[in-house]
């Protein structure tokens, strides 16, 4: 009986705890210490690009997420790929003009090129696609929508992937 009401009075005191709000980060009952997480604050899709003073002048920011329609954890040592490619021709392979890779253990997955717009044609068209591979290079995910590269100096950009069966 003494068991169970020590146990109900510990249920009871974090239960008050859990209702009183993030203003305590960390509290003790019964001899334990609790620690809440600080809230994740995320930025939202249509959020300004940053302005972050390290990008060299003329040079471009493209910054975003590689996301599935739902949160989705993936296998450990995957590799997500960000590229910036020519597809100005319908006939010929598009050409990699800038590529990024990155462990990620789950999606979404942020990321951020900051690339020199001179090794670009204006007369070319250029497409921003994804991919996810696993620790073994076997595809996971793949951009199946053509994403057109905004030819902004910052942009945001989020680019989608499905699942490859």
């Amino acid at each position: 009986m003494d068991r169970s009401m020590n146990r109900s009075r510990l249920l009871a005191a974090l239960a008050a705890l859990l209702l009183a709000g993030a203003s305590a980060q960390t509290s003790t009952v019964g001899g334990m210490t609790i620690t809440r997480s600080a809230p994740v604050i995320r930025p939202a899709a249509a959020a300004p690009a940053s302005a972050n003073s390290s990008i060299p002048a003329g040079w471009r920011e493209l910054r975003g997420q590689v996301l599935t329609p739902s949160r989705m954890a993936l296998p450990a040592g995957s590799t997500v790929t960000v590229v910036i490619e020519d597809v100005s021709l319908q006939d010929v392979a598009s050409r990699q003009l800038v590529k990024i890779q990155f462990a990620a253990p789950r999606l979404p997955a942020s990321y951020q090129i900051v690339y020199n717009p001179v090794r670009f044609s204006a007369s070319r068209s250029c497409a921003v696609r994804a991919t996810v591979t696993d620790k073994n290079g076997k595809l996971l995910y793949v951009t199946d929508t053509r994403t057109e590269l905004p030819m902004t100096s910052r942009a945001v950009l989020d680019v989608k992937v499905i699942r490859v069966r």
